[in-house]
C-alpha cells in the first residue's frame, strides 16, 4: 500500500491492534470489572486474562470486529466463571479436608460400646426383621431385600419399617436398664 508521497505504509498488525486497544480500553475495563467483582486483584487478573485472550486471537487472526465490546463480554464471563469456581470450592471444602486427628479414647469406647448394644438388639430381633436392616444397611432397596426375603416390595418396605421400629424400642429400653 503507498502513500500519495510514494511511500509504503505499514499495515498495523494483531499486537499493534491489541496495544492501542489496551492503551484505549484498560482503565474503563478494570473499572468496569472491579464493579462487578468489588476486588482490585481480581478485577486485574480478569482484565490482564481478557487481554491475553484478545492477543491470541489476534494472533490466530480472528481479532473481532469491536474490540472494546469483546474485552468486556470476555472479561464479565471470566467473573461470572470465577464466582461459580468459587461456589463449587466452597460447597465441596468441607469433603475434601481431613484433619487427620484421631478419635478420643472416650469416643472410640462409646462407640464400641454402642455396636455391642445395636449387635445384642439385632440378635434379639426375629430372623426377617435383622436380614432387612442388615440388608438396607447395606445399601440394598426394599424391591431387592423383597426378592431375598420373598416378599412384595410394598410388603418389604412395611417390614422394614416395623423392624427399625422394633430396633430402636428394644436400644432405647437397653439404654433405660
Amino acid at each position: 500500500m503507498e502513500t500519495q508521497f510514494g511511500q509504503t505504509a505499514l499495515t498495523p498488525t494483531s499486537d499493534d491492534v491489541v496495544t492501542a486497544c489496551y492503551n484505549e480500553q484498560a482503565a474503563s475495563l478494570e473499572r468496569y470489572v472491579q464493579s462487578l467483582v468489588r476486588d482490585p486483584d481480581e478485577a486485574a487478573d480478569i482484565c490482564q486474562e481478557a487481554f491475553m485472550r484478545l492477543l491470541l486471537a489476534g494472533r490466530e487472526d480472528r481479532l473481532p470486529d469491536a474490540p472494546g465490546a469483546w474485552l468486556r463480554r470476555v472479561a464479565h464471563n471470566l467473573a461470572i466463571s470465577g464466582v461459580r469456581h468459587r461456589q463449587i470450592g466452597d460447597r465441596i471444602q468441607g469433603r475434601l479436608v481431613d484433619d487427620g486427628t484421631m478419635p478420643s479414647t472416650e469416643e472410640t469406647v462409646l462407640r464400641q460400646e454402642r455396636d455391642r448394644e445395636v449387635a445384642s438388639a439385632l440378635a434379639l430381633s426375629a430372623t426377617d426383621d435383622r436380614a432387612a436392616i442388615l440388608l438396607a444397611a447395606q445399601g440394598y432397596r426394599s424391591g431387592e431385600i423383597g426378592n431375598r426375603l420373598g416378599r412384595t416390595e410394598l410388603a418389604s418396605r412395611t417390614l422394614l419399617c416395623r423392624a427399625r421400629g422394633r430396633l430402636r424400642a428394644r436400644l432405647v429400653l437397653a439404654e433405660a436398664i
